[in-house]
């Protein structure tokens, strides 16, 4: 039997099967989304679904995550599917008779989605249990926004067994129910920086009398461009971005600190650590000059997410078969954003995945972002047809 002839069909059972539910499921985590580790209610309304399946359960995993083993009739490898729970701090501007009750937190990047998505897939292959040659672990993981509850899960040893582990993100901008992944990187190592601006304070009136930090501040936001035009190798991909400034406490003050927040985005893990050193020189360079000083804190928070080359072939045939090789895109280059998936594929060979909602869709991390749930059973059939192909 061929790989297509294997999954035609799935489609349209796990639709028909488990489709209002999942939507059912996804809405009502919709509106009330949780933040971080503080994922009790979604992790709750998880339980709720998974409720008599033949499945061992380990809650409180990171706080609030959980992991379910479906244990196949052979003593074989065990796949791992993973999905995140938490939400983001975004007033919901969708409009939708399920959008958020509360207040400044909204599903803006679809793990409403994703944890319907792998309860979909966990009920369709509890029904094929005899089929698989070995276990599935089912992941629903906190703290992907920021948090790194997936270090946390893994440093807790919940994947030691694992031998192969995959997960999906819904992405706007692929055409609808097309899906993407490659071998190598695929998301970049996500760092994070904080940095205090230092002076002297006075009259806005007298400002020779002062050492100004907003000025400073701003001088610095200026030169951290240039590390990346002018100091980065220019095929080589690197952002750095200020994402926040703050400063003074009435129009006639300068303040005595001025705060910046900022993110770099690497692929190379040579240039990931070789620019804290660079923004610390430059920054207190320029605060000196100036009559200040500058302190940093550099947070080195997600790696590289790192395909592994076999497993990226896998997903990639696996998607040809469900979908159709016209649905399949070997995708030329990474994105520049981060995921905590990272953790995972560390210390397990896997790979990740996007799934299209369309080229229209509001970007993720916006107040408008929205996806239209026929996508639902279609990604719980891919999570459901990678598992089958690596344990039959």
């Amino acid at each position: 039997m061929s790989v297509a002839q294997k999954f035609n069909g799935l489609k349209d059972e796990v639709r028909e099967s488990f489709g209002e539910r999942m939507v059912a499921l996804r809405r009502d985590i919709h509106r009330e989304p949780e933040l971080g580790f503080d994922t009790r209610k979604t992790a709750e309304k998880v339980l709720a679904a998974l409720d008599g399946l033949p499945l061992d359960l380990q809650t409180g995993v990171a706080e609030n995550g959980i992991v379910a083993t479906l244990r196949g009739g052979d003593d074989g490898p065990v796949v791992g599917l993973r999905a995140d729970m938490d939400a983001l701090p975004i007033h919901e501007e969708t409009g939708l008779p399920y959008a958020s009750e509360i207040e400044g937190k909204m599903h803006a990047c679809g793990h409403d989605g994703h944890t319907s998505i792998l309860v979909g897939a966990v009920h369709a292959l509890c029904g094929m249990r005899e089929r698989l040659n070995g276990s599935v672990k089912f992941f629903f993981q906190p703290a992907e926004e920021g948090g790194g509850g997936g270090k946390v899960m893994v440093d807790e040893g919940v994947a030691d067994d694992v031998s192969s582990v995959f997960a999906l993100h819904l992405w706007p901008g692929l055409p609808f129910g097309t899906a993407a992944t490659k071998a190598g990187p695929i998301m970049a190592a996500a760092d994070a920086f904080e940095m205090t601006v230092r002076g002297k304070g006075g009259h806005g009136a007298f400002p020779h009398q002062t050492a100004d930090t907003i000025a400073i501040a701003a001088q610095i936001v200026t030169a951290l461009q240039t590390l990346v035009s002018r100091e980065v190798d220019p095929v080589q991909p690197a952002v750095l971005t200020i994402g926040e400034i703050g400063a003074g406490s009435a129009f006639n003050i300068i303040p005595e600190t001025a705060r910046l927040g900022g993110t770099v985005r690497t692929l190379d893990e040579d240039l990931r650590r070789r620019i804290p050193e660079r923004i610390e020189e430059l920054a207190r360079g320029i605060a000196r000059g100036m009559r200040g000083d500058a302190d940093l804190d550099y947070d080195f928070s997600y790696p590289v997410t790192m395909n592994d080359e076999d497993a990226a072939q896998h997903a990639l045939g696996v998607i040809s078969a469900l979908f159709g090789e016209e649905n399949t895109l070997e995708l030329p280059n990474p994105a520049m954003g981060g995921e905590d998936f990272a953790f995972f594929l560390e210390k397990i060979p896997g790979a990740f995945i996007w799934l299209g909602v369309g080229e229209d869709v509001s970007y993720l991390h916006t107040p408008t972002f929205a996806f239209d749930e026929e996508i639902l059973p279609q990604g719980a059939a891919l999570l459901t047809a990678l598992a089958l192909e690596s344990l039959t």
